[in-house]
């Protein structure tokens, strides 16, 4: 059978592109997009990231469990919120966290698992390695290089993700394809009329993630140092499977070590090292699988490591008992239940994050950062089941949702869009005027009641709500919101008085922005 032959009805890459980008990973894809997307400034980039996770419960959780782990935080300085993470860690290094987190998201359950796996497994390795080698190079964004690794192989794990799916008719292709142990681009162009790396560099451009990727995957740059940070650390986690004492890794390691100026025995410390980091973090991301694999190669009894470097892997792949512990003892401490979304009241919480509110506001504030924090603070601090920043509208006569978290926080976020500054006046105007928290009901002894307007009454239902006016000093700019109404939950006295510091804080991080 011929080439030509072999190919007969079979999906073209722009049909697999279109296909995963609007039925199998719209999702993914969208999400990519903004962790990966570039803006004009950091600051910018920093709020829409940390509504990004804040709207995503699951994300939250295990982002904050990365984020306390040796790779990302090797100076183990406890991070119990988002934007503290975003302060203390850098913007860059939580959309690396993101990127990981969504890749693992997008894995499903099939026939080609283990092909998902053990890419994901060298990607991560690889991304882990990468970044290493970026920073002892002293690259400006090592960042770039993690997220360039990390993606180098997507179009193999979104392939084997969603093949058996797509292609229905074509299992005995899938499965001899699936017997290739090593990337094969030409089988894989022979039987598809594509290669697997063809489908990563079109989803990239697609998807728009990564020109560092766009570089290493046209290998129009290969003198690009950044592209061989890249490429050395796929060979790693590639040559590592055959063992660390294996004379191909003996090999690349002095290679690595001519390029980085280092010993040979440290760089070897150093690529061992990191792959245990590699598979500590996959723990926390909820991939204990995928960290196996790395974790098998190291501790592999035919390619075992020294007798030095062998206790300092099991010291490490030991603690990941511990370090299991002390994230769940994170997730306790947020209060935070990634299932039900309804977190508890958490004062400890709150002061940590009002605690860094204040040191971003002393410092340059950002006032699309200020609100999601305030935000989180209602959420994952006071334990609001959803919450609303509302923004007045230029002609002043309308009230909408800029930013919201929690329980069904999107369609809220639809709802919420009121006329203001109207006769006879509603709620909001009254807020707007008192600037003063306010405690809605609909029962007939709440004085304010009468003044709620209709969709508002649909919004809140049989519970309670609070709002409160932020302003730039005596100019009002929009409302803060938020209620209890999915959890059932009745608001107490505590719950009252911590809304109303966070609005404070909200209010005291505007007044600095106002033009002296």
């Amino acid at each position: 059978m011929g080439a030509a032959e072999k190919k007969s009805g079979q999906h073209n890459i722009d049909y697999w592109v279109k296909h995963l980008t609007q039925e199998e990973m719209p999702a993914f894809a969208h999400t990519a997009r903004i962790i990966a997307g570039e803006a004009s400034d950091d600051e910018s980039s920093a709020s829409r990231l940390a509504k990004l996770i804040l709207q995503d419960p699951s994300m939250t959780v295990r982002l904050l469990k990365m984020a306390n782990s040796p790779f990302f935080n090797p100076n183990r300085a406890p991070i119990n919120t988002v934007s503290r993470a975003i302060v203390l860690l850098g913007f860059k290094a939580v959309r690396s966290m993101c990127m990981s987190i969504a890749i693992i998201d997008s894995i499903v359950e099939g026939k080609d698992k283990s092909q998902v796996t053990n890419e994901l497994s060298n990607c991560f390795h690889a991304a882990v390695q990468a970044r290493e080698i970026a920073t002892r190079r002293h690259d400006k964004a090592p960042e770039e290089v993690f997220i360039a690794s990390l993606l180098k192989n997507m179009g193999k794990f979104a392939f084997w993700t969603f093949a058996r799916k797509i292609d229905k008719g074509n299992g005995k292709l899938l499965d001899q394809l699936s017997r290739e142990t090593d990337s094969n681009e030409s089988l894989e162009k022979d039987l598809l009329g594509f290669s697997l790396q063809d489908l990563s560099a079109a989803l990239n451009h697609e998807w728009k993630l990564s020109p560092l990727l766009d570089d290493t995957l046209s290998k129009k740059s290969h003198q690009d140092p950044r592209v061989a940070s890249v490429t050395l650390a796929h060979e790693i986690a590639n040559t590592s499977k055959k063992g660390w004492n294996s004379p191909e890794m003996k090999d690349l390691v002095k290679r690595l070590s001519e390029v980085l100026y280092m010993p040979i025995d440290r760089v070897n410390e150093m690529v061992r090292k990191n792959a245990d980091l590699a598979a500590t973090t996959l723990r926390k991301l909820g991939a204990p699988k995928i960290a196996a694999l790395i974790e098998n190669n190291l501790s592999s009894e035919n390619h075992s490591i020294s007798s030095k470097n062998s206790t300092t892997s099991t010291v490490n792949i030991s603690n990941h008992s511990s370090e299991k512990n002390q994230a769940q003892a994170l997730s306790d401490n947020s209060n935070f239940d990634a299932n039900n979304n309804f977190p508890e009241p958490n004062p400890g919480l709150q002061l940590q994050i009002l605690s860094d509110i204040s040191h971003h506001i002393n410092k340059k504030p950002d006032i699309n950062l200020i609100l999601e924090m305030i935000l989180e603070g209602l959420h994952r601090g006071v334990g609001m089941d959803r919450a609303i920043f509302a923004l007045i509208a230029s002609n002043k006569k309308h009230l909408k949702t800029k930013s919201s978290v929690g329980w069904g926080h999107l369609e809220l976020g639809g709802q919420f869009h009121f006329k203001i500054n109207i006769k006879p006046g509603n709620v909001f105007d009254l807020a707007l005027k008192k600037r003063k928290i306010l405690q809605l009901s609909l029962a007939p002894n709440n004085p304010l009641h009468q003044l709620i307007p209709e969709g508002l009454k649909n919004i809140i239902g049989n519970s309670e709500a609070l709002i409160m006016t932020a302003s730039i000093g005596e100019q009002p700019i929009g409302i803060f919101y938020a209620d209890r109404k999915p959890s059932k939950r009745k608001l107490d006295e505590a719950c009252y008085s911590s809304f109303e510091l966070f609005c404070q804080q909200a209010n005291l991080g505007l007044l600095k922005l106002r033009p002296k």
